[in-house]
């Protein structure tokens, strides 16, 4: 992936770029469905909310500035997050990634969930819900190879959708500026 040039396609479902919306690469499999709270029951009765999949929570840190983030996976995505919706409320969006044809399984989310987990421990950014890092599920070689391009695409579609706790801040490396020759004849 890195060096291409790549075309994203978000789609303000309600018109406005606060509402819902949809996020997809062409030729990725993937889909992101971004909702904020207000919008859930609506989002929800969406057939590709209902699909296995990955989603995010994410809302105020009452302690910090970071945001307070939680991951999980679900082979129902709607459902689970119904739960999320009775028993946790502090959250204010949600960010649902499924694919597009419902193919990804248990084992493919199980993996993303904890890649996305990793990545957030990694970055810094966000104050992790998540008490651990959930294990890697069991993949084959080719399996494993799928789901890491599938978590790059998705850590390239985030921050374009405002969510930016997964990238590395980094200083770039710094040049040495060219010490000029005191030695210049006349």
């Amino acid at each position: 992936m890195a060096g291409r040039g790549q075309s994203l396609e978000l789609f303000f479902i309600d018109g406005t770029p606060d509402g819902m919306l949809t996020a997809e690469i062409f030729n990725w499999i993937g889909h992101i469905l971004m909702t904020p709270r207000t919008r859930l029951a609506e989002a929800l009765k969406r057939k590709e909310a209902s699909y296995t999949g990955v989603y995010i929570l994410i809302g105020d840190s009452e302690d910090s500035n970071l945001p307070r983030v939680y991951i999980g996976e679900s082979e129902d995505v709607a459902e689970r997050i119904r739960n999320h919706d009775a028993n946790r409320d502090w959250w204010t969006q949600a960010v649902l990634i499924t694919s597009a044809a419902n193919v990804l399984h248990k084992a493919h989310v199980k993996f993303i969930e904890s890649r996305l987990v990793e990545e957030a421990k990694r970055a810094g950014r966000m104050n992790l819900e998540n008490g651990n890092t959930p294990p890697r599920p069991s993949l084959s070689e080719s399996a494993q190879n799928s789901m890491e391009q599938f978590v790059e695409y998705i850590l390239s579609v985030l921050p374009a959708i405002r969510v930016d706790g997964f990238l590395v801040k980094t200083r770039p490396p710094a040049t040495q500026t060219p010490v000029k020759d005191q030695t210049t004849a006349n």
